[in-house]
Parts: C-alpha cells; structure tokens; sequence
C-alpha cells in the first residue's frame, strides 16, 4: 500500500458520500481534476463520456511475434496482423479510491472491425498503475493501430462505505498504522486493502507466445491441404508412368507379335522346302538304280 502521507485525502474520503452507482462524467472530471485520483496521468477531458472515460493505447505493446515493442513519434503504429494476438497498455495511469471499482472493455466500433479484447472482470478499490490487455484480431485482414488510438471505455462505480464511521482523521491514521498489512478491521468490519504496488504497463504479460488456434487451424489446414496436393500429384506422376509403360509394353509386345509372324512366314516356307527334299532323293535313287550294272548280263 503506498504511503499515507503521498495519499490524498480523496483516496480514503468520498467527497460525494450520498452518491451511489456509477459515476457520471461530472463526478469524474472533478475527482480526476484533484490530482492522483481515479486517472493520476495522461487525463484529458476530450475522452470524457457521459457515465465513462475512453482509454487510449499507449506507446508500449507486445507483437504478435511475444516480442515487447514500443511506439514513439516517428514509429507511432504498428501492423495487427490477420488472426493474431497482441498485447497493449494504456497511456492513462489509474490511481483508483478505496471506494470505487472500475471495469473497462473494447469500444464498440473496435467490435464491429473484428476484433475481442481480454479483460479481466473488474479492477479492485485502491488499484494502481497502467492497464494491459491483449487483443484478438479475429478477422482475415491486418489492421493498424496508433498510439493514442481510442481503444477501450472504462467506468467507474462507488462502493459501500470504506471505513464507515470513522472521520478522516482517524481513517488516515487507520492507514499510517496498517500500511504494512493486507487488510485492517474496524468496528467489526474487516476491509482488505489493495496493497500492489504502481502496476507498470505490460508487466504481467506471459512469458509464452500466445497463438490463436484459428492461426493454429489455419496452418494445419494449410499442412494438410499441401500434403493433399503432394499426394494427388503423386498419384498422377505414378498414374501416368504406370500408362507411359503399359504402352511400352503393348508397343513391345506388337512388335513381338510382328516378329512371331514373320518367323511363322519363315518357318512354313523353310518347312514347304523340307517337304520337298524327299522326292527329290527318291528320284535321285532310282536313277541311280537304273544306271547300275547288272552282273549276272552278259556283256
């Protein structure tokens, strides 16, 4: 808890204790126009809204790449790729009352361009620091973001009574006395103080990259759809190499048949010649019979 004597009285003491329910923007401008109350830093009343202040992105982020980067007058944006998270913080630093709480979330116009903020549910009485979100860009189109673009609205809500009936005086030395401790009890009360101390911008990012599962889904479908090609060319390849050699087969085994002919042509005319060969000896013989001496003839 930060020390009593930096506190304003503000910070413990509602200047509006019959008020209740969210603030309204005179109640906030008043408050923010005291110094170290509600927004202590970067407050300008050109963001203000009827019953809610705007916040703007301030210069330090985190890319989509887990990479912290920072913005400044010559680098004043930064490209929000397509399907991606980053993280950014505020410019407004919050010093909020013990009896009040905050909630904050995406304005409305960054909704209708696709893209989710992260918050958590509220931010607790006595919160101190910058605020840091991540944001999702949801869409397929990569979008540019400024520094000191409007980006979030957050509210302002007053609690029950902080240390009810206690004057200011014994409130302040309440909190001199307990400044060391989580939380304090009077008149049966027991109050749990916010005890952090200044919250810098981006200082509870994750260490990890976070990747968005549709990113995720995207490149294994891209996986999957280059392994489909790759084996839908494969089984062409092979579909035409298998034709490419059936036709060499069938060119080869007509050229076969071709030269099964012939040699058929070959063999009936070699055996027309066989078959020829025996009249020509048995002629051959007989005359050779009839040339024969007979020796039993008188010469």
């Amino acid at each position: 808890m930060e020390s009593a004597e930096l506190m304003p009285k503000e910070k413990y003491e509602d200047p509006y204790p019959t008020d209740r329910g969210l603030l309204l923007s005179d109640q906030i401008h008043k408050l923010c126009q005291i110094g170290l109350v509600i927004i202590s830093k970067g407050y300008d009343r050109k963001y203000l809204r009827p019953a809610s202040y705007t916040l703007t992105v301030g210069e330090r982020y985190i890319d989509s790449n887990g990479k912290q980067q920072r913005l400044d007058k010559v680098g004043d944006s930064f490209v929000f790729e397509k399907n991606s998270i980053v993280y950014v913080s505020s410019s407004e630093e919050l010093d909020l009352p013990y009896y009040i709480v905050a909630r904050f979330n995406l304005r409305v116009k960054w909704v209708y361009d696709g893209i989710l903020l992260g918050t958590g549910p509220q931010v607790d009485p006595g919160f101190r620091g910058y605020l840091s979100c991540y944001l999702y860009n949801q869409t397929n189109l990569d979008l540019t973001i400024k520094r000191g673009q409007e980006f979030a609205t957050i509210d302002f809500e007053k609690t029950t009574s902080f240390l009810a009936g206690q004057t200011p005086a014994q409130k302040e030395d309440i909190l001199k006395s307990n400044a060391s401790k989580k939380e304090v009890e009077v008149g049966g009360r027991l109050f749990l103080l916010y005890q952090q101390r200044p919250l810098e911008a981006l200082e509870h990012h994750p260490n990890h990259v976070l990747i968005s599962s549709l990113a995720e889904l995207r490149n294994e479908v891209r996986t999957w759809r280059n392994i489909g090609l790759g084996v839908v060319i494969a089984f062409i390849a092979l579909t035409l190499s298998l034709l490419s050699f059936g036709s060499n087969v069938y060119r080869q085994v007509v050229e076969n048949l071709k030269e099964l002919e012939q040699d058929r042509t070959k063999i009936e005319l070699l055996q027309k010649r066989i078959d020829q060969l025996p009249s020509t000896s048995a002629k051959g013989e007989s005359h050779e019979t009839a040339n024969e001496p007979n020796p039993d003839k008188p010469k």
